[in-house]
């Protein structure tokens, strides 16, 4: 029976059957999940080029919109210090002025593409496209963003003017400019952070970032700092947000097209693996496109009350997690106290712009995954360089070259993978089993080359396994030898896919064998690829008497070669432990 539309598109869906007994857990979860993610919101907004209280705005709505819409009981959505940087250096290359009407028009315009790109993928049931950047590039970007944050809020901690231009440049600035550093700003940026970090290993439950802007605040009143020179956050707006249109116009959704592009792609890709994370920890299901419609149409909603591009945040969410809520309650509960704060925004106008500095310093150290690079050294060196070039990109090119560095070489990467896929010789092991012929129980059998590859055939490899296969049969001077092959079987059960090229290929080795005097044999099994050789005419042009279920058929039904009259056990369908999986099973 199908899923219906009100099944499909319920609201509230993870407060269905809801049970008293959780009441206590979600009301804790959802206090502490607003007191350590609200300062962090602050921040974002700043790193952005948007003022502060927009921070607040987009997490308002990205709570209230998750909870109506998310599947995922822990899930958290809010304005993110990865997605932040990306936005505020595309809009940076089109000459804008961060805190600017501009800026934030555009800003507007930016989030309201997101959501319309991400609800649309979730509308559409199009989950899988989140999964397009691979795990290693991803971990080198963030890394990437996370020295560039650092980067640019140094300034910020040493009281200086902010700098210019790219990131390699910015860090010669700042260590031009240590000499000039406002002492009282540097001493409460680096007590700041110090805090951070120190009550950060004690817990991440505890509210660090909210126990330290309180102090910091506090401080600013006690020794009048902001006559040191101590820079403060200013006035703010209090109150709900209003609701309006972005500032649409054709030439500016043309101007930040590629970057709401971008944003979106990454949205998706870390969305995507939050949402899964959480889930399985959790031991629950979720639906990946209900996630993918709530992280939509929450930014189109942020864009309407003034603010930018929200995202799934990964930390938040394991602070949900780990508080063990049971349900979207918590974001409910986190959204209330947002409302407390914008109706009393008084309370954090003295806020030191050195203490917002230091939480996005924070931030960004915990977004540089030292022991997810590790991981990654680990499983593969090739794996590691992949992951240290996009780090290395993101620095040197910038957010938004470093984005379309990252997606390019995750693609050069897949591909090459597939290019070069195994293409194993195999041999006979006393028990009849074919293993590949590194395995050391494997011989090799006279008159017989076999070949399996495992992996795609298609253009990326098929000039490289047409080469390989026909450097196996005898060439037309060559004299008769034991060592010359009498038949050519290819094992094609592992190959999952056959494009027009690499049908070409197979057709190239197939009529130089019938040139050679060689039959050219096939193993497979019913599925796609006996599908493309049927469809694309292979099987008529080999001759459908050549292609065969097992090896030992195919090498049973031409009793004339060597291997044929040389005694050997009987072939077994018994498998055996191998490093490769045995070609016949």
């Amino acid at each position: 029976m199908g899923i219906t539309w009100s099944q499909e598109f319920m609201l509230f869906p993870t407060l269905r059957g809801y049970r008293r007994e959780w009441l206590g857990r979600d009301l804790l979860a959802g206090v502490t999940f607003g007191a350590v993610t609200m300062p962090g919101q602050l921040a974002t907004a700043h790193l952005a080029g948007m003022p502060p209280i927009t921070g607040l705005y987009g997490f308002l709505v990205a709570t209230i919109i998750g909870a109506a819409i998310s599947t995922n009981r822990h899930l958290a959505l809010g304005v993110d210090s990865t997605v932040a940087p990306i936005l505020a250096a595309g809009l940076a290359s089109l000459g804008m002025v961060a805190e600017t009407p501009q800026y934030t028009g555009l800003a507007m315009i930016t989030a309201f593409l997101v959501g319309l790109f991400t609800l649309t993928i979730g509308v559409g049931r199009l989950g899988w496209v989140g999964d397009f950047l691979s795990r290693p590039v991803m971990i080198g970007f963030f890394g990437g963003i996370a020295v560039i944050i650092i980067v640019h809020q140094l300034p910020g901690i040493l009281g200086v003017p902010e700098g210019t231009g790219r990131t390699l440049a910015r860090i010669g600035q700042v260590f031009g400019q240590i000499r000039e550093a406002n002492t009282p700003t540097l001493i409460l940026g680096l007590t700041s952070l110090t805090l951070l970090l120190g009550i950060a290993k004690i817990s991440r439950r505890i509210p660090g970032a909210l126990i330290v802007l309180v102090l910091s605040t506090l401080s600013m009143l006690v020794f009048h700092l902001s006559d040191d020179g101590v820079a403060i956050l200013g006035p703010l707006e209090r109150g709900l947000p209003s609701i309006h249109l972005p500032p649409f116009s054709l030439a500016a959704v043309e101007s930040v097209l590629t970057t709401a592009l971008v944003v979106a792609i990454f949205c998706l890709a870390q969305t995507a693996a939050t949402t899964r994370s959480a889930a399985n920890l959790g031991g629950f299901d979720t639906d990946i496109n209900a996630d993918f419609r709530a992280l939509g149409l929450a930014n189109v909603m942020s864009s309407l009350v003034g603010s930018f591009t929200v995202n799934a945040s990964p930390p938040s969410t394991t602070i949900i997690a780990e508080s063990r809520a049971r349900s979207q309650l918590a974001s409910l509960v986190a959204s209330a106290l947002v409302v407390v704060v914008l109706f009393f925004s008084q309370l954090i106008e003295n806020l030191p712009m050195a203490t917002l500095s230091a939480v996005l310093i924070y931030i960004a150290i915990k977004i540089f995954r030292v022991d997810q690079m590790r991981a990654t050294l680990q499983y593969s060196k090739r794996a590691f360089a992949l992951m240290l070039a996009a780090l290395l990109g993101t620095v040197v090119l910038g957010i938004v070259y470093g984005v379309l560095f990252a997606v390019v070489i995750s693609f050069i990467y897949q591909a090459s993978r597939t290019a070069r896929p195994e293409l194993l010789q195999l041999g006979r092991s006393e028990r009849g089993t074919w293993l590949p012929l590194s395995d050391r129980r494997a011989t090799p059998v006279p008159g017989i080359a076999a070949f399996a590859l495992n992996g795609p055939l298609w253009f990326g490899n098929a000039n490289w396994f047409r080469i390989h296969l026909i450097d196996a049969l005898p060439d037309e001077d060559d004299e008769e030898s034991e060592d010359q092959p009498d038949l050519l079987v290819l094992d094609a059960r592992r190959i999952d896919d056959v494009d027009f090229t690499g049908f070409e290929a197979l057709c190239d080795v197939a009529e130089v064998a019938e040139l050679r005097g060689v039959p050219f044999l096939v193993v497979v099994q019913k599925g796609r690829t006996e599908r493309a050789f049927q469809g694309g005419g292979f099987s008529e042009l080999l001759g459908r008497s050549r292609f065969f279920d097992t090896i030992p058929l195919a090498i049973a039904a031409f009793p004339n070669v060597a291997a044929n009259r040389q005694p050997h056990q009987e072939d077994t369908l018994e498998s055996e432990t191998s490093d490769h999986p045995p070609a016949e099973a």
